[in-house]
């Protein structure tokens, strides 16, 4: 087998890394900066990456824990802001409208995004979602099983009450 070179997995996976970034938060700029902090950290890592069995699940790894770690942060500054200011805070200006897949994603639970974007964007296989986020394959067919009927539930809501 040829050695992989940083270069070639950069070529091969950024683009994917920062798809389901954006899947996920819906948010092309952050997607971007954590996608690219998915590749200092490989390359700082080189040595582990080069020799592991499967390359791409160590970055998406990574980027789904740098991912969880931003909508983590988000949610505590979202909780300070609240109770600093008596009134809504005014969501942030998306720099890029949102598709219509954008806006149905987000009404998903994190999990349920996440085990979409990699299915669905990435067209990982069931095995590998579960590698790459570390939890079972049933849990991962669950996920995805519950995502389709929140989506298929809010669209019929939706199509009911034109």
């Amino acid at each position: 087998m040829a050695e992989l070179s940083f270069e070639d997995l950069i070529r091969q996976q950024y683009p994917l890394l920062v798809a389901v970034g954006v899947a996920v938060l819906g948010r092309v700029d952050v997607a971007r900066d954590l996608a690219q902090e998915t590749m200092a950290r490989a390359h700082a890592n080189w040595a582990t990456v080069a020799t592991a069995d499967v390359p791409e699940a160590w970055l998406r790894r990574v980027m789904n824990n740098l991912v969880t770690d931003h909508l983590r942060r988000q949610r505590v500054e979202q909780r300070a802001l609240e109770r600093l200011e008596s009134r809504p805070v005014p969501e942030s200006t998306v720099t890029t409208s949102p598709t219509r897949m954008d806006e149905l994603l987000a009404l998903l639970p994190e999990r349920q995004r996440l085990v979409v974007a990699l299915t669905y964007v990435c067209d990982l296989s069931v095995a590998d979602v579960a590698a790459a986020l570390d939890i079972a394959p049933g849990t991962v067919k669950a996920s995805l099983w519950k995502a389709r009927h929140n989506l298929e539930k809010h669209l019929n809501d939706e199509r009911s009450s034109r």
